[in-house]
């Protein structure tokens, strides 16, 4: 059995392959773009040039003041030519923020866009559920928005979402096998919901391996500190005396936490080293102290194991305390910082690259691993063979 199942309740995000964020958030206050003021007129002439022939000129449906400024300062961020700086709007900023928090107030459903629109699927003994959702109904408004089938997850999800405890009114059109599709409204009370960054159990009950714990990874976030504690506490409770990480398709997450996981494995020594455009450089060192003792580990990673990923990868192999096994890595050595303005959009900025004990910079290299594994084969059964080789290397 799974000892914690990541229950994903109304999220359908894309997450930026190899996202790293770095853990501070400034607040910065709006640009001249968005007070439209004379002055500032002035000063960016040939924005407010175009703008004025637009909205003169243009023939059609012309876009909200809104749309046009977070259009601009998009473009002028995609012109740095970096793919890991980037500008996000407030409603995916907020989906975003959850996500690295590892919580949210929901409704406790997942959504799957068909071709009837937004189909509803309610979660066992959830607020949907108990509500008197059902798994099907199609979604047609959220207090008395309309949803149509056009709209994104994210813009969906941001008007279901909020604080635990308000209440969200949900339109839904129901059909059944007996009777004609009918419009029903459903108020549903807004629950504090958890999503998991990991899950764990022993391997098998073989008794070749019936003392490794298998550790499957999704997302560095808020949670995965704690649930790294708790999954090495409870499956060497429960008889697991070697570990397997399994890291594949992790796009990375909180640097601080990549840090902190990475530390609990090791017992002194460098974990990354994070050099600045300037060349300043910031040391991030172990301490005394490791969560399994000196229980053998190995880490499956693969192509989409990337940022977060790979810092702890590089860190563990580096001081020979896992082998990596799986297909090279993504590939992202950078750093971001996440600068909070002030309509809860944001602006990704690459501030440094970072690099392993041993000096490897990653971008654009990835890591590959001690043991390959051919793509479409399980990396698993490779991963379990090699434990044997850790602990012999490691007497």
């Amino acid at each position: 059995m799974l000892a914690a199942v990541a229950a994903m309740t109304m999220v359908v995000l894309a997450f930026v392959a190899g996202y790293a964020a770095y853990p501070l958030l400034h607040a910065i206050p709006l640009g001249p773009a968005v007070t439209g003021q004379v002055t500032q007129q002035q000063e960016m002439g040939q924005y407010w040039q175009v703008w004025n022939l637009l909205e003169r000129d243009f023939y059609g449906e012309k876009p909200a003041d809104e749309e046009r400024t977070f259009g601009a300062i998009a473009g002028m961020v995609q012109s740095f030519g970096d793919p890991y700086t980037f500008f996000v709007e407030p409603e995916p900023r907020e989906l975003e923020r959850d996500q690295l928090a590892g919580k949210f107030g929901g409704i406790g459903a997942t959504l799957e866009l068909s071709d009837t629109g937004w189909v509803l699927h309610p979660l066992p003994e959830q607020p949907a559920a108990r509500a008197g959702l059902l798994d099907g109904d199609v979604l047609i408004a959220v207090d008395g928005a309309p949803i149509t089938g056009t709209m994104s997850s994210d813009a969906v999800i941001a008007l279901v979402r909020g604080e635990p405890g308000t209440t969200v009114e949900l339109r839904v059109r129901r059909a059944t096998p007996n009777e004609a599709a009918r419009e029903l409204a459903f108020t549903v009370t807004r629950a504090e919901i958890e999503t998991p960054s990991m899950e764990w159990r022993l391997l098998d009950d073989s008794p070749q391996t019936a003392d490794v714990g298998y550790i499957r990874h999704t997302l560095f976030s808020e949670r995965s500190a704690d649930e790294m504690r708790r999954a090495v506490e409870e499956l060497q409770a429960a008889g697991a005396h070697r570990f397997v990480w399994d890291l594949r398709g992790n796009p990375g997450g909180l640097l601080n936490i990549a840090v902190e996981l990475a530390d609990m494995w090791l017992d002194d020594g460098v974990i990354l080293t994070e050099e600045k455009a300037d060349g300043t450089r910031k040391v991030f060192s172990a301490t005394p102290g490791q969560a399994a003792g000196t229980a053998p580990l190995v880490v499956i990673v693969d192509g989409g194991s990337a940022s977060a990923s790979e810092i702890v990868a590089g860190a563990l192999r580096d001081h020979g305390r896992a082998q990596l096994v799986g297909s090279k890595t993504y590939g992202k050595g950078s750093v971001q910082l996440i600068h909070e303005l002030a309509d809860r959009s944001s602006l990704h900025v690459t501030t440094a690259q970072w690099f392993t004990p041993d000096g490897t910079q990653i971008s654009g290299q990835g890591l590959a691993p001690d043991i390959a594994v051919a793509e479409g084969d399980d990396p698993l059964p490779a991963a379990v063979a090699s434990l044997p080789m850790v602990q012999e290397a490691r007497r």
